[in-house]
């Protein structure tokens, strides 16, 4: 009993977390194998084609000249507008156009090589992760939920809701962004080729190790939780391929599945965890944000739908007990969830200067 006693509430829930899932092993070890097989399909089909190719574009170009082209491009609109460097903003774009850990990764590599400042780069961390459009338009939209065009409304969203903390972090955080930056001479192309394909192979090696991890937990949940929805929400806030999967099949409505596409689930948050403790980051205070870009992603396809209401066909409602998600049809359920967001992380500390 003192032992329990010292040991922390986290501790204690991931100890009995891990006897579950070890009991899980045992008592269905075939239908675990099964989510596993399926997991790897969803790398080779979905995530692996999507994403690999752009982070090795994204880390090469961060570590060659075009990132100084492309600060000096951005510097006089993104302080004005964001409160960030030009080299700032120009990881958030390749995080934009790679997907969830390329920003994060991006940002976490300019600090560590002093070439933006730590309030710039947690204030970065509050909006650089965001998925990338091969994986929300194509994966997504295309392959999931048979509509090109409702991939389209899903990631304007996801960046009007990205933009939109941008412009919050820019009001109530600290702009410091002017400080002397060491300077890095610059590689040659070989190497620089050859440390991004090493870099982004080790960094997809994680991503593959996750996504295995929370497709066996999915696997075990769908053996032990008998509720549909249960096991719907719980795989949506795990592992967001998986979510999203299981979410068009069950026709969820368009702006839920938005809201997991920008939160990201835990698979996203763990595999962003490594950058943010380079960084001094808060996990705690980046899931809260994370939770707020949902909200506001859901807020602005919510809104999307209803001016333009001949998209309807992708906005379909869930197929379970005849009922819909409320967050779906109201905007000012949205604005609410947005606001009770907001106080959370004022909650967590935020006089930390953590952004």
């Amino acid at each position: 009993m003192n032992i329990l006693k010292k040991m922390s509430v986290s501790a204690v829930l991931g100890s009995f977390g891990a006897l579950i899932c070890l009991i899980c092993l045992i008592l269905f070890p075939e239908e675990i194998a099964r989510g596993i097989k399926e997991g790897f399909i969803l790398l080779a089909g979905n995530i692996i084609p999507s994403l690999f190719p752009f982070m090795i574009a994204s880390v090469y170009i961060a570590q060659s000249p075009a990132v100084y082209i492309s600060g000096k491009l951005f510097e006089k609109p993104s302080k004005l507008f964001l409160g960030v460097s030009g080299k700032g903003f120009t990881a958030v774009l390749l995080g934009f156009t790679g997907g969830y850990p390329i920003g994060a990764k991006i940002v976490s590599d300019l600090y560590l090589s002093k070439q933006i400042s730590e309030s710039e780069t947690r204030k970065l961390l509050c909006w650089c992760v965001n998925p990338g459009p091969a994986f929300v338009i194509t994966a997504v939209g295309k392959f999931m939920l048979g509509s090109t065009y409702a991939g389209i409304i899903l990631y304007i969203s996801i960046i009007l809701s990205s933009l939109s903390i941008g412009i919050i972090t820019r009001i109530i955080a600290e702009n410091n962004y002017d400080f002397k930056k060491t300077y890095v001479s610059p590689k040659s192309p070989e190497n620089i080729f050859v440390n991004s394909v090493s870099s982004s192979s080790n960094s997809m090696l994680t991503i593959c190790g996750w996504v295995l991890t929370f497709s066996a937990i999915c696997a075990g949940i769908d053996c032990t939780v008998k509720s549909n929805r249960g096991a719907l929400f719980l795989k949506s806030v795990l592992e967001v391929t998986t979510g999203c999967k299981e979410c068009a099949a069950r026709s969820v409505p368009l702006p839920v599945i938005c809201a997991l596409l920008s939160f990201g689930g835990l698979a996203v948050i763990f595999q962003v965890a490594p950058y943010l403790e380079k960084c001094g980051f808060s996990i705690k205070l980046f899931t809260a944000i994370r939770v707020v870009n949902g909200a506001l992603s859901a807020f602005y396809c919510s809104l999307i739908l209803k001016l333009f209401p001949k998209t309807a066909y992708v906005y379909a409602t869930l197929d379970v007990g005849n009922k819909t998600f409320p967050l779906s049809h109201s905007l000012s359920a949205c604005i609410i969830l947005i606001i009770m967001c907001i106080v959370l992380i004022l909650e967590v500390d935020y006089k930390k200067k953590i952004c």
